[in-house]
Formats: C-alpha cells, sequence, structure tokens
C-alpha cells in the first residue's frame, strides 16, 4: 500500500511529482487558503474528479514539460496540472471543474520539486493527518460526472478502460480542442 507516490520526471531527472490523498477532512478550507495566499505552493485537486494517480500524473508531466519549456498557459506549474487535467481550454473551468472546493472532504495533492517532502509535510501538518493510499482515489470517483466533462461516450467506453479515454485526451488536449475557441 503506498500512501503517497514520488516520481522523478523521465526528462528532467532534477525534478519530482509527488502525489497524496488526504480523506476525512473536514473541509479544505483552511489548506486551500494556504495555497491562494501562495504559503504551499501545490496543486489541490477535486477527489470526484480523478479515477486514478496515473490520470494525474500524466497531466504533472505534461505540465512539467511546458513549464520547463517556457509554454505554459497558466501562471505556474501547479496551476498548470489543473488546467492540463482539463479538457477545457477555460483556465477559470478548468480550476472550477477541477480544483478542491473549500467544502470538499477529500482532496488530492500534486506537488512538482519537492524532493525532500517539505511542502507534503507542511501540508500533512495543516490538515493535521498523514496521506491515505492514493490509489483509494478511485473509490471517490464520480464516472458520471467525470464522463460528462470529458464528453465520453458509451460506445468509447465499451472499447477501453476510462483510464485510457482521460489519459488520451490530457494527452491531446490541444489538438482535440484545436479550433473550438474557449470551451
Amino acid at each position: 500500500m503506498a500512501t503517497y507516490k514520488k516520481i522523478r520526471h523521465i526528462l528532467y531527472p532534477d525534478l519530482t511529482i509527488t502525489l497524496a490523498l488526504y480523506t476525512g477532512l473536514e473541509s479544505c478550507k483552511v489548506l486551500r487558503k494556504y495555497v491562494m495566499e501562495g504559503e504551499i505552493v501545490a496543486s489541490l485537486l477535486k477527489t470526484s474528479m480523478i479515477v486514478d494517480p496515473f490520470q494525474v500524473l500524466t497531466a504533472a508531466n505534461k505540465a512539467v514539460h511546458l513549464w520547463q519549456t517556457n509554454n505554459m498557459i497558466t501562471k505556474n506549474v501547479h496551476s498548470e496540472i489543473l488546467y492540463c487535467l482539463s479538457p477545457s481550454k477555460n483556465i477559470s473551468e478548468s480550476f472550477r471543474s477541477f480544483g478542491a472546493a473549500d467544502s470538499d472532504d477529500s482532496v488530492f495533492v500534486a506537488v512538482v520539486d519537492d524532493a525532500e517532502d517539505k511542502t507534503l509535510n507542511r501540508i500533512s501538518e495543516i490538515l493535521e493527518q498523514s496521506p491515505t493510499d492514493i490509489d483509494a482515489v478511485a473509490s471517490l470517483s464520480d464516472t458520471e460526472l467525470i464522463s460528462k466533462a470529458y464528453k465520453l461516450t458509451e460506445e468509447e467506453l465499451s472499447v477501453y478502460p476510462i483510464l485510457d479515454a482521460l489519459v488520451s485526451r490530457i494527452a491531446a488536449k490541444e489538438i482535440i480542442t484545436a479550433g473550438k475557441g474557449k470551451s
């Protein structure tokens, strides 16, 4: 059982991506305040929109690459993870749909460049708990809401698993939404 995952980026081996899940929270309000004020640098993701940690890892890898090549759409790599996770090209909609809300009782956290776990430890301190088994995020997913957000069809899901459909959409976002403006 992995409580959290730390992955060294393959193209940028000096950088790590740390993924963690916190459940049973009273709310995310306090943690969101720290992030909004810049005291904590992390992506706080809505657990209902995540089927598997690999979905977030795909978005995080893409965000890190865009950051390292100076091609980000948003202001920092952590907001870029949220943007990459969303099928929308509208930044506000991406944050609203995929970012954790004050009232959420669970949060999936992604942190770039936290090799010594300083940020993750601070988050655990603020939330007064350790991360939960990261793979438990599957039990918090709302596949109906996810399918609607990504416009997945029953036919598509009969051919391959939802995770494959999501990863394909995340990887090909710019191609899929080309010419659609801010959708």
